[in-house]
């Protein structure tokens, strides 16, 4: 114990340091530091130390700013620093408001810090979004740093949310008013401040070492991103300064010969491509590219079968590639493949949106490309063909007829190559033909008249397809649900019945079209796997209406799959069963008035009286207009629908005091509760047995509190 002089720069302690004794600055000032995040400055009457537990280490170097004179002693406890500070009685209010100020200091210097945080993730956000737009320039394929794009930013620290942070500053404002009339008082105030200062300085202290880390780790995990950014912005600011880009004023650079870059990177003969590109200028010379002669729809079946030719040979080059051309990717996604009959304005549209593409996180809603991708992998089986036929029933069909040997059937089963080119030339060939609108004017190839409306305001993002399922599935809750069963012998439970959601693949085809369809309900013959749907990546008609018709074929489907034979019996109570007797004995229902039963009957002449058509029809209506409380059904199609596509819990609420609606949902509400009742003592008696409950269990009670 004793005073101490320090010359201006030198070091009382540094970071690491152990926390021996604490030091009262008499005369002069110091800096703190920790690297070049934190600079603060501890003026005169600071107790050095104070901050820290006796024992622990010090969190900053502790530099004299100027020439200092301080007060050393010992330290071992709390009880040290009160002794100090009451061995000097004439200085108290002097270190109390000391400590005020350094404590606000480290509060304003994590405020900043936080900020800085905030600011670095949305700043590499805004970089990679432009790093993107660089790349497109450049006419370069941007490298993917999801990582960047991903970047989460830290939440608050405690300390600048709670009590704390307004009480400290509340302190700094007011320390004028605390010296003249509140640590005179008495000596404990002082100690008090100090002592609360000391407190709360060490809850400070983890969250400065937290968010210091975390700016210091996320420019480390993106510096590659960094450097790439830099390196391609360096070179688009050069191709400005030497006016080198043929478009000017950073516009996408003009493509050309598109197709011959596609068809060299096919490696298919010259006699295909030259063929191609003389049935595409035949093509781009005809005014009516509608019109229906026997040259016409020559033209349009050659160009469709070497159009599909080519996409295969392209699709297997890609797979031995690292690199991929521009005009290929736009070629895999949307078609095209001639920049004239694209028109220069759609060709760099589509060039934008090809470079700027990003794929679904859960691979869910994906190109057609990447769709071959993941059969090629194995990751799913090929689609159905157009006869309900899997790939293994495809060949044994083959063998039946003839068409293969059952050798090479053999062969084929596991081989991905072949299961490839089945699923291209069978459900992508014809479900681009469907999903394009008109098949009788259909061809592959993307062309500038097929296009009615914007390109940007039809794309099928994933993102635009996930928010309006979404949005689908808070209306009908249980479309993508079906029944499910698990056993646990362990607990002497043979069979346990659950509801399984199942989301479905939707495969965006390369096309400016304007259908959607549900092409298969399941893969194979299990019934808890994934539906196959397809809608055009370029869709020209509401994108929300042709998701609720795919729902609707989903629904039809899916109730036939599950009642088998079954399926039209009412004697066996299900979605399909109901609507066929409703719309089978309409004239006899005495629920329904004359007008509705000649609207229905109506409904029927304009469906072809088909069954599944009407039901889609009115599953639409339901959706769209009777979920907001706007009628548009009559009583039996109404009960039916909410009895087997109930509304989600948002919408009953909403719903409960609609007179149409109130007697339906306190009888779903009472046959629910008692299900949840069911399930509830059914788990009690579940978890005496085993400690967690089994994962279909819990699955189930979540169901029932949709």
């Amino acid at each position: 114990m004793g005073k101490l002089d320090i010359a201006k720069g030198q070091f009382l302690h540094k970071k690491g340091d152990e926390v021996k004794d604490i030091a009262i600055i008499l005369k002069g000032s110091f800096i703190l530091t920790d690297g070049d995040a934190i600079t603060l400055q501890a003026n005169n009457g600071t107790i050095i130390g104070a901050f820290h537990p006796s024992g622990s280490h010090y969190h900053y170097n502790y530099q004299a700013a100027e020439d200092c004179t301080l007060f050393v002693y010992d330290y071992s406890d709390e009880d040290d620093l009160t002794s100090a500070i009451s061995a000097t009685p004439a200085i108290a209010r002097v270190m109390a408001s000391a400590s005020i100020s350094l404590l606000n200091n480290m509060l304003e210097v994590l405020d900043d810090l936080y900020e800085k945080a905030l600011n670095l993730c949305e700043s590499l956000k805004s970089d990679y979004s432009n790093y993107k737009k660089v790349c497109t320039t450049l006419m370069i394929p941007p490298q993917n740093f999801d990582h960047v794009n991903s970047l989460l930013a830290p939440e608050k620290p405690g300390m600048l949310t709670g009590w704390q942070a307004a009480f400290c500053r509340t302190c700094q404002d007011k320390l004028d008013l605390l010296r003249k009339d509140f640590f005179p008082a008495d000596i404990n105030f002082c100690i008090g401040s100090i002592m609360l200062a000391s407190q709360l300085a060490q809850q400070i202290h983890p969250q400065l070492d937290f968010i210091t880390a975390f700016i210091q780790n996320t420019k480390a995990a993106t510096d590659d991103f960094t450097s790439e950014y830099r390196s391609q912005k360096a070179k688009l600011d050069e191709a400005h300064r030497q006016e080198a880009m043929e478009a000017g004023s950073g516009n996408i650079p003009k493509i050309q010969n598109a197709l011959r870059t596609i068809i060299a990177f096919s490696g298919l003969g010259r006699e295909i491509g030259d063929t191609l590109a003389r049935d595409i200028r035949d093509f781009i010379k005809v005014s009516d590219k509608t019109e229906k002669s026997a040259e016409m729809r020559r033209l349009r079946n050659d160009i469709t079968q070497n159009f599909f030719n080519i996409y295969e040979a392209a699709f297997f080059k890609s797979l031995e590639s690292d690199t991929m051309p521009a005009e290929v990717k736009m070629f895999f996604l949307f078609g095209f493949i001639d920049e004239e009959l694209a028109g220069e304005e759609n060709t760099a549209t589509l060039y934008r949106h090809a470079v700027l593409w990003e794929d679904d996180s859960d691979g869910m809603i994906i190109p057609v490309y990447d769709w071959l991708k993941k059969i090629y992998q194995k990751e799913v089986p090929p689609s159905k063909d157009e006869f309900d036929n899997d790939w293994p029933d495809h060949l044994k069909e083959e063998v039946r007829q003839g068409n293969l040997k059952q050798p090479d059937a053999d062969a084929m089963l596991n081989d991905p190559a072949a299961m490839v080119r089945f699923e291209l030339h069978n459900m992508i060939a014809n479900a681009n033909k469907m999903t394009y609108g008109s098949i009788f004017s259909y061809i592959p190839a993307f062309y500038a008249q097929s296009v009615s409306r914007p390109l940007d305001t039809c794309l099928t993002t994933s993102e635009r397809v996930r928010t309006a399922l979404n949005h689908i599935r808070a209306i009908d809750f249980s479309c993508f649900y079906r029944p499910a069963y698990a056993s646990y012998p362990l607990l002497k439970i043979n069979r346990f019945d659950y509801n399984l959601e199942i989301l479905p693949y939707i495969i965006l085809m390369p096309n400016y079209g304007s259908r959607g369809l549900m092409w298969q309900e399941i893969e194979g013959r299990k019934r808890t796997t994934p539906s196959h749907m397809v809608i055009s990546i370029f869709h020209s008609e509401d994108l929300e209406t042709s998701l609720i018709r795919m729902c609707a074929q989903f629904r039809w489907e899916m109730c036939k799959r599950i009642q088998g034979v079954h399926y039209s019996d009412v004697g066996e109570p299900s979605l399909t069963a109901e609507y066929c007797n409703y719309l089978q004995f309409y004239k006899k229902n005495s629920t329904l008035s004359a007008d509705m039963k000649e609207k229905v009957k109506s409904a029927l002449k304009r469906n072809g009286n088909n069954y599944s058509k009407v039901f889609a029809a009115e599953y639409e209506q339901f959706v769209k207009n009777e979920s907001e409380g706007l009628p548009r059904l009559n009583k039996v199609a109404r009960e039916i629908l909410f009895k087997y596509c109930t509304f989600g819990r948002d919408y009953r609420e909403a719903l409960a005091i609609n007179p149409q609606y109130k007697p339906l949902i306190d009888r779903w509400n009472i046959a629910h509760d008692d299900k949840i009742r069911t399930l509830e003592l059914f788990t009690r008696k579940v978890l005496e047995q085993t400690h967690d409950l089994p994962e279909e269990m819990q699955l189930e009670m979540d169901f029932l509190k949709l």
